[in-house]
C-alpha cells in the first residue's frame, strides 16, 4: 500500500477516535442525569455560598479544589438548569483532555499504530468520559495532568522566551488551585528539569509561591470517617501485602466488561520493560516517573491510588501500555496484523461498556427529584417525610429546587442495614401516614430490602422502586 494511503487512513482513524470520544461525552452530559450524593453535597455549597466562600471551607466535608468549584458557579450564572451548569466545566475539561492526549502522544510514542491504540482506550473509556459529565473535578485532574507533562517538551532554555517562561509558570500556579494532582504533574516536569535543563529551573518561582499559599489553605480543610476509610481502600500497605488487590480492583473499575484483565497487566509490563530499556530518553522518563510517584504517595499515605482518585494517572497508564507496539517486530507485516487485532480487542469491549451505559442508558443514578415530584402529589397535610441517613444530602439539595415545606421531615441519623436495626428504630416513630425517601446508601440493596420488609408489616403499604434502587414507600403506623 502506497505511504500517502496509509498516512490518510491514520489520520482518518485519529481524527473519527477523537469525534468519538467528543460525540460520547457531549451525549452523557446532555442526559443531565440528576445529582448523585457527592455532586448534591457540592452543589449544596456552590447554591448556598459567595463566590469568596468557596475558598472557606465546604459543608458536607467537600474538599474540591476552589478554583473549580468558582467555575462551576460561575457557570451557574448564565445557564439555568444546574445539572448543565455545574457540570460544563467537566465536560469542557473531558473534551479538551482528549486533544491532549493526543499531542502527549505524538511526543512519547513513535508507533502510529501505538498512538491509535492508546487513543481508543481514551476516547471511549468509560470512567473518562462519565467523570467529564459529573460535578467533580477528576476531569479537570486528568485534563491539566496531561497539560503540565506536555508543557516539558515547550520548555527549553537554550531558546529562552520570557512570556513564555512566565505563561507557563502562571499556569502552573494557577493549576494547582483547580486540581490538587495537577502538583503531581508539576513534580514530575521538576525532575525531569532537574536531569535534563536544569537552566530551565527559575520556570518554578511563581509556582513555588502559589504553592506555599496552597498549603496553608489545604491546612483548614478536616474531613470524616467515611472519606477517610475511602481514601485508606487506595493506601498501600507497608509490606504491599494489599498490592495485587488495590491493582485488581482499579483494572476492574477502568475496565469493567473486559473479560481478559490479564492482558492489561501484561501489556502494561511489557510497557514498563520498554520505558526502562530506553529509560535515558525524555518522552520515557515523563511516563514512568509519574507511576512511580502515584506507587510511592500512596505507601506515603499522602495520596491514594485508588479508582476515581486515581484517574489522573490513567492517560499515563495508556501510553505505556501503547509502548508494547514500539519494538521493531511490530512495524513489520506480521506484527502490524498482532497489533491490529489487539486494538480491535480492546476497542469493542471498551466500546462495549460505552454502549450499555451510555447508549442504552444503563449507568447508575438516583432519580431523587422525581420521587420528590411524586412525593408532592401523592401525599397530604399531615403525611411524614422519613429520610435515611445517606439519602439526607440528597433530599436537602433537590427539597429547596422542588419547594417543599421545612415541615413533617425526619431525618434518620445512622447508617440502618440490617433489619432488625431498621424496625428498632422506625418502631419508635409515632404513629401517622409515613413516606421514606430511599436513593443513596452504603449497601444499597440490602438497606433498602430492610426498608422494604419493615414497610410490609405495616398498614396499607406502598412501595414505588426502579431498577437503581431508588425507592419512595408509604405505610401507616
Amino acid at each position: 500500500m502506497p505511504e500517502k494511503i496509509k498516512t490518510n487512513i491514520y489520520y482518518i482513524t485519529i481524527v473519527l477516535l477523537l469525534a468519538a470520544g467528543i460525540v460520547l461525552r457531549i451525549l452523557f452530559y446532555a442526559y443531565a442525569r440528576p445529582f448523585w450524593n457527592d455532586e448534591s453535597a457540592l452543589a449544596i455549597n456552590l447554591a448556598g455560598k459567595s463566590f469568596l466562600e468557596l475558598f472557606m471551607p465546604l459543608v458536607h466535608e467537600q474538599v474540591t479544589p476552589p478554583l473549580y468549584a468558582v467555575l462551576c458557579k460561575f457557570c451557574g450564572l448564565f445557564i439555568e438548569k444546574a445539572e448543565y451548569a455545574y457540570r460544563l466545566p467537566a465536560l469542557v475539561c473531558g473534551i479538551a483532555a482528549l486533544s491532549l492526549f493526543w499531542a502527549l502522544a505524538e511526543k512519547t510514542l513513535n508507533n502510529k499504530i501505538g498512538k491509535i491504540f492508546a487513543l481508543a482506550l481514551f476516547a471511549l473509556n468509560y470512567q473518562l468520559i462519565y467523570y467529564s459529565q459529573e460535578l467533580k473535578q477528576y476531569s479537570c485532574d486528568v485534563m491539566l495532568f496531561l497539560a503540565i507533562l506536555l508543557s516539558y517538551f515547550y520548555i527549553d532554555k537554550k531558546i529562552f522566551d520570557r512570556k513564555l517562561f512566565v505563561l507557563i509558570g502562571l499556569f502552573y500556579a494557577v493549576s494547582m488551585w483547580l486540581s490538587y494532582t495537577s502538583l503531581f504533574a508539576m513534580f514530575v516536569v521538576f525532575i525531569l528539569c532537574c536531569i535534563k535543563k536544569p537552566k530551565a529551573l527559575t520556570i518554578f518561582a511563581i509556582p513555588a509561591l502559589s504553592f506555599g499559599a496552597l498549603v496553608l489553605f489545604v491546612k483548614n480543610y478536616t474531613t470524616d470517617a467515611v472519606l477517610h476509610n475511602f481514601w485508606d481502600n487506595g493506601f498501600i500497605a507497608p509490606d504491599f501485602s494489599n498490592f495485587p488487590l488495590l491493582i485488581f480492583n482499579n483494572i476492574v473499575f477502568y475496565f469493567p466488561d473486559f473479560s481478559w484483565k490479564i492482558f492489561v497487566v501484561l501489556l502494561f509490563i511489557a510497557g514498563v520493560a520498554y520505558l526502562l530499556k530506553y529509560i535515558k530518553y525524555s518522552e520515557n522518563i515523563i511516563l514512568f516517573t509519574p507511576v512511580i510517584l502515584a506507587v510511592l504517595l500512596s505507601y506515603m499515605h499522602i495520596y491514594p491510588l485508588y479508582i476515581r482518585t486515581a484517574l489522573y494517572l490513567l492517560p499515563v497508564v495508556f501510553l505505556i501500555m501503547a509502548k508494547t507496539f514500539e519494538p521493531r517486530f511490530f512495524y513489520k507485516k506480521e506484527g502490524r496484523i498482532l497489533a491490529g487485532i489487539l486494538i480491535l480487542f480492546f476497542a469493542v469491549y471498551t466500546f462495549k461498556t460505552d454502549f450499555i451505559q451510555i447508549l442504552q442508558k444503563k449507568y447508575y443514578r438516583e432519580t431523587t427529584p422525581q420521587l420528590l415530584e411524586v412525593y408532592k402529589k401523592e401525599s397530604k397535610d399531615g403525611d411524614i417525610l422519613v429520610v435515611p441517613h445517606l439519602s439526607a444530602i440528597n433530599y436537602e439539595y433537590y427539597a429547596k429546587k422542588a419547594m417543599l415545606p421545612a415541615g413533617n421531615v425526619i431525618i434518620i441519623n445512622s447508617e440502618l442495614y440490617e433489619y432488625d436495626k431498621v424496625k428498632n428504630v422506625y418502631d419508635t416513630l409515632p404513629s401517622g401516614s409515613y413516606y421514606v425517601l430511599f436513593t443513596h446508601s452504603g449497601d444499597k440493596g440490602l438497606e433498602l430490602e430492610s426498608l422494604k420488609k419493615y414497610a410490609m408489616t405495616q398498614k396499607n403499604p406502598k412501595i414505588l422502586s426502579d431498577e437503581f434502587d431508588n425507592s419512595l414507600m408509604r405505610f401507616e403506623k
